[in-house]
């Protein structure tokens, strides 16, 4: 019988959560993606949510285990912090004249101690998009997926900020 990972554990526990946020009105799911990658052995779950269908502005949340965190699971390494997954958020908007502000924004509400990556992003297909990508660079393990929960509704109310 197929007995599930911390990292499967967690996807199903935050997806049920974004999903009731979807299903309350509170956000809107938009796209996700769950994929598994063979010549790496890692998993990446990402979700989109904004509070708007036709919003440029959006938030993705990822979950990402690699090999590292697999093979400590299944092997019952002593090393039980490495079990779990890594969390990026990113949020994303049409890049305009608020984007020094957006940015400021975010940093202030996700603290200044986190680790941030600022991207502009140019495409021929549609109009040119700011992100900023919020990397946490810790394991996020089950124990703590009620932190997890509650960074899902602060990504909401970010969102809301944005608006």
């Amino acid at each position: 019988m197929f007995d599930p990972t911390a990292f499967d554990n967690m996807k199903v526990v935050f997806e049920g959560a974004v999903y009731d946020l979807d299903l309350s009105g509170e956000a809107i799911v938009t796209q996700r993606h769950d994929y598994i990658d063979l010549a790496t052995m890692s998993r990446l779950y990402s979700i989109r949510l904004t509070l708007d269908e036709n919003s440029s502005t959006y938030a993705d949340i990822r979950l990402e285990a690699t090999i590292e965190q697999l093979a400590a699971e299944l092997l019952n390494q002593a090393n039980q912090f490495r079990i779990g997954a890594f969390v990026k958020v990113l949020f994303t908007w049409k890049q305009e004249e608020k984007s020094a502000s957006y940015k400021k924004l975010i940093t202030s509400l996700w603290g200044e101690e986190r680790s941030y990556e600022y991207r502009t992003i140019f495409s021929s297909h549609e109009d040119p998009k700011e992100e900023i990508i919020i990397d946490f660079q810790r394991i996020v393990t089950e124990d703590m997926m009620d932190d997890l929960l509650e960074m899902l509704h602060h990504v909401v109310k970010t969102l809301q900020k944005l608006y």
